[in-house]
Parts: structure tokens; C-alpha cells; sequence
């Protein structure tokens, strides 16, 4: 019989003999009569090789060292290769239903693995893993971009050193995770841990470069940590550390099909090439999450936004727009993809809005509309008219693309928020745009109005349960709309007054208005609990509303 090709010399398998019990091993090399029909692996039947049926690998698969691949069809229970075409033909079935578009979009939990893992732990008495996995429950909304799954085996392996970054960023886990814990003893470490994450991070970046990613997302979680307490000034500082290691790193120009001409070349901070596709990912969405920050909060803070995107400055943005992370090792960048002008390209409407390939591409979009917006109304004037309809129309079409929050599982409460979060900007892009043309007078065909309760409509299909922890930046945008509804209803008051009708000079009913606020406070004081931010805007908004 021809010698599979496969087969090695079995003079070099002396170290695997040492593995398989001598019963197999005597079986295998004596004669044996035929088996019978249908009893041979599934590896021996591909391959028309002569099987001897031991289990649980036969000779053939011992001696190839390929025992994994030796199954037999008639087990007890479904071979590897039966349960992969399963769940073949069920993500098949899935992908026909979304494609229907008639099923709600269900979304990969990346953080499923965790919680399990967490579930069957046998240290789940140990507090810093309590702390963390406090913190994986609203990781997004402090800005976490890196793969969690990854992040946590790093982190808890056996044997595994951390780097004084790492270290770094687990302190300020730990910080957030005190800071949403019930449990008053660990809410009274929240101060200590901050106190060690902000003293050791002047020293982070030398040692490691690989690291850098490990610092900047620490600057993240901070930045939205001192936003959501209030303490915008120490929010704006590490919301520009982070902008700094990005530009540093030249994060703006993965997959450039460009080269910078920057005269800061020669001295930038050069990460190592990422390892895999996934660390490629981790950069591309850490880009985007800085980026995001930035962008928001210069509006909040009336600054401008640190990243420029100025082609004759060298800082132009070329990176990609984000994927969901595990789309990075299921549907990889080609290796000569490269990418240009991806901010620009978004503005003058050559980027569709339909192909944005994540919820943190979309909320990308979203930032840099309501950042336009806010910038063309400072400075509009009747010249600008021109501008100022483009990106009107831009916004407009922008929003009709968006997904419908009925749309997602109700069980992703973290992408239900994120949803909200994006749907809620557009609407405050629009809001900022037209704020120059109503100034105190709001009725019922005012577009700020129209976008204002457009926004409270939107929680309408959201469980306001789950706003318990919610992005620091929809405070602001809350307390946005928020000020619209509330000069809709002094505007319906002066008229009454007055004594003419709300209903005749085309303001909004008084009791329709009354009753979005309450909506919108009611959402509000889920979160105000946590956040000192969120109970500052709601005292903005307690006059109008028990009046």
C-alpha cells in the first residue's frame, strides 16, 4: 500500500511514543482483520488510508500526530466538525434574517467570554477581580477600546509580569470600579487608586513602547472620569495627553496611502508594528475613541479641538474608520489597503452614510457633525448661507441612516446606550446648527425643537433602567435638549400671559412639554447617583421644571 506523505519516520517519534499507552502502540503494529463498513475515523475515510478503529485516535492519526483531527461518526454525541457546520448553518440563517432586515440586530457581546469566565472563577472572592469586573459592566462608556478578552488574560495569566503601564491602566480599572461599587468600603479606595495612577504616569511611556496604547487608553478612562465629576479642567489635561501619544504614535495615519510632511518626523514617538491584525484594530479604534473625546468636549468647554487635520501641518487623518474588534481577525484590512482624507471625505458627502462598519464609526460621524455644527453657528452671518445649508442637509442625511434603536437586542444594554448616545448627537448637531436662528423663541416648526423632541422620543425605546451608567457626554447633550424644551415652555407662558393663544402662534402644547422633561429628568436621575456632572444639569433644569 502507497505510504501517505504525510507520515513521518517513525525513528523520530520516539518522543511521542512516550505519550500513547503501550496498548495502542502493540495494537496498531499487529495485524488486524478489516473493519467493518462504516467504522474508520473520518481523517482515515478522506484519505482512503486502512484505519485500525482504536479509539479514541486510531494508529494512522497517532502516528501523523493529527490524534485531534480523529473522530468517528458514530459517537455518542456530535463530532467537531458536526457542531462547526451547525453553527454554519445557523449564523447562515442569521445573516438571512438581518438581511430581511425584519429581526432585531443582535450584536456580538465582547465581553461574553468574561462574565462566563467570572461565573465558574474560584476566586471570586478576590477584590480586585470584583473591582474589575465591576468596571467591565460599563467599560464602554468610560472609553475602553481594547480587545477585553485579550486585555483580561494578560492581566490575570499565571506567571505574567506587568509592565509598569499595564499597572497603570489597572489602577484606574480599579479607580472606576470603586466608583460604581454599593459597597462602601471599596467606594472609600477610590481616591487611593486614582492618587497611584496619577502619580506613576509622567514615568510610563519610556519603558515600554508597546505600552503607549496601555497610557493612552489610561488617559481615556481618566479624562472621562474627571468629565463625569465635574472637573472639566483635569478632563480637558488628559483628554489632550491622550490626543498627544496618538499624534505622537501617528495613530492618524494607519494605513495612510500618504506619507506625512510633518517636520516633527525625526522626533516622533514610533510605536513597533503591531503583532497581529487585532493590536492593528486596537490602534485603529483607540485613534477613534481619542478622536471622539476630543472632539466632543472641545464644544463642551467652548475650545478648539486639539486634532487639526491640516494636510500642510502634516496632522491630516487618514486612519481607516473603526470596526467592531473581532472584525479585524474575521475580516481583515487586504494587505495593500490604504486609506486618505477619511474626515474630509466624510464632510463633503464622498463617504456613505450606509457602509459605516461600527457603532464607534457612526458615533465618529456624529462627533465631527456636531463639532462643525457648533463652529459654523459661532461665526454664522448670511454670508455663510451657502455652508450653513450643506451641512444642514448633511446632518439630515446623516440621521435618516441611522439604525433604529428598536432595531437592537434589548439584552446589549452596552449598545442600546451607545445608540442612544449617537442618536441623541445628531439631534444636537442639529440643535447647535439652528440655535443662532431661534434665539428665545421656540415653537412648534422651530428645527431646534423638531431635533429636541425628536431626541426625547428616542428614549421612548430605551429602558431607562439601564441608564444607571451612561457615557459622561450625554449629560451635556441632555441638558442641550433639555434648554430647548425649556424655552419652548417660557415661550408658550410669556404667551399665555400675554393673553394670546400658544396653540395660535404655533407653539408646542405647554403639557407636551412639560411631559418631555419629565422624561428627559427621569433618564437624567438614573445616572445622577454616579455622576456629579449629570446632577448639576438637572439643577438647570428643576426651575422650568417645578414651576
Amino acid at each position: 500500500m502507497p505510504r501517505d506523505p504525510s507520515e513521518r519516520d517513525t525513528t523520530n517519534t520516539s518522543s511521542l511514543s512516550s505519550f500513547i499507552p503501550k496498548s495502542i502502540t502493540m495494537q496498531s503494529s499487529s495485524s488486524q482483520p478489516p473493519l467493518e463498513r462504516g467504522k474508520a475515523c473520518s481523517r482515515c475515510r478522506r484519505r482512503k488510508m486502512r484505519c485500525d478503529g482504536e479509539r479514541p485516535a486510531c494508529g494512522q492519526c497517532q502516528r501523523n500526530d493529527r490524534a485531534e483531527d480523529c473522530e468517528y461518526l458514530d459517537g455518542p454525541g456530535p463530532t467537531q466538525n458536526q457542531l462547526l457546520e451547525g453553527e454554519i448553518i445557523r449564523l447562515e440563517g442569521r445573516i438571512a434574517e438581518l438581511s430581511a432586515g425584519s429581526a432585531p440586530l443582535t450584536l456580538h457581546d465582547p465581553y461574553a467570554i468574561w462574565h462566563q469566565a467570572q461565573r465558574t472563577a474560584q476566586s471570586n472572592n478576590d477584590p480586585m477581580r470584583a473591582l474589575v469586573r465591576q468596571f467591565v459592566q460599563h467599560a464602554t462608556e468610560f472609553g475602553f477600546f481594547l480587545h477585553i478578552h485579550r486585555f483580561l488574560d494578560k492581566v490575570f495569566s499565571a506567571g505574567s509580569s506587568h509592565s509598569n503601564s499595564l499597572r497603570i491602566l489597572l489602577n484606574v480599572i480599579y479607580l472606576i470600579g470603586a466608583k460604581l461599587s454599593s459597597n462602601p468600603q471599596v467606594q472609600a479606595q477610590e481616591q487611593s487608586y486614582l492618587t497611584r495612577a496619577l502619580q506613576h504616569l509622567p514615568t510610563a511611556l519610556p519603558e515600554d513602547p508597546r505600552g503607549a496604547i496601555y497610557v493612552m487608553q489610561a488617559e481615556v478612562i481618566l479624562a472621562n472620569y474627571f468629565y463625569n465629576t465635574g472637573r472639566q479642567l483635569e478632563g480637558v489635561y488628559h483628554t489632550n495627553a491622550a490626543v498627544s501619544i496618538a499624534m505622537a504614535a501617528k495613530l492618524n495615519m494607519i494605513r495612510s496611502a500618504r506619507r506625512s510632511r510633518s517636520a516633527a518626523d525625526t522626533t516622533t514617538y514610533r510605536l513597533p508594528p503591531p503583532a497581529d491584525t487585532l493590536e492593528e484594530g486596537e490602534r485603529i479604534n483607540g485613534f477613534w475613541t481619542v478622536f471622539i473625546l476630543d472632539r466632543c468636549w472641545a464644544v463642551a468647554t467652548g475650545s478648539a479641538p486639539a486634532f487639526t487635520d491640516s494636510e500642510s501641518a502634516g496632522t491630516q487623518i487618514d486612519t481607516p474608520w473603526p470596526m467592531d474588534l473581532a472584525a479585524y481577525q474575521s475580516h481583515p484590512f487586504p494587505n495593500d489597503f490604504r486609506s486618505t482624507r477619511t474626515v474630509q471625505s466624510f464632510i463633503s458627502g464622498a463617504d456613505g452614510d450606509t457602509q459605516s462598519p461600527s457603532m464607534l464609526a457612526i458615533h465618529a460621524k456624529a462627533a465631527i457633525l456636531y463639532e462643525g455644527a457648533t463652529r459654523l453657528a459661532s461665526r454664522y452671518n448670511p454670508s455663510s448661507q451657502a455652508a450653513f445649508l450643506s451641512l444642514d442637509n448633511r446632518i439630515e442625511r446623516f440621521k435618516q441612516a441611522l439604525p433604529r434603536i428598536e432595531r437592537f437586542d434589548p439584552a446589549r444594554v452596552d449598545i442600546l446606550r451607545a445608540a442612544l448616545l449617537v442618536h441623541t448627537l445628531s439631534q444636537c448637531a442639529t440643535i447647535q446648527l439652528h440655535t443662532p436662528l431661534v434665539q428665545d423663541r421656540v415653537t412648534a416648526n422651530s428645527r431646534t425643537y423638531q431635533a429636541a423632541h425628536s431626541a426625547v422620543r428616542t428614549l421612548r425605546g430605551v429602558n431607562i433602567g439601564v441608564l444607571n451608567c451612561v457615557n459622561p457626554f450625554i449629560g451635556i447633550l441632555w441638558g442641550s435638549v433639555g434648554k430647548v424644551i425649556s424655552q419652548g415652555i417660557a415661550t408658550s407662558r410669556r404667551l399665555r400671559a400675554a393673553g394670546a393663544g400658544g396653540a395660535a402662534q404655533g407653539t408646542p402644547d405647554e403639557r407636551t412639554l412639560q411631559t418631555e422633561l419629565d422624561r428627559l429628568t427621569m433618564a437624567m436621575d438614573q445616572t445622577a447617583p454616579f455622576s456629579p456632572l449629570m446632577t448639576a444639569q438637572i439643577r438647570t433644569l428643576r426651575p422650568t421644571r417645578a414651576t
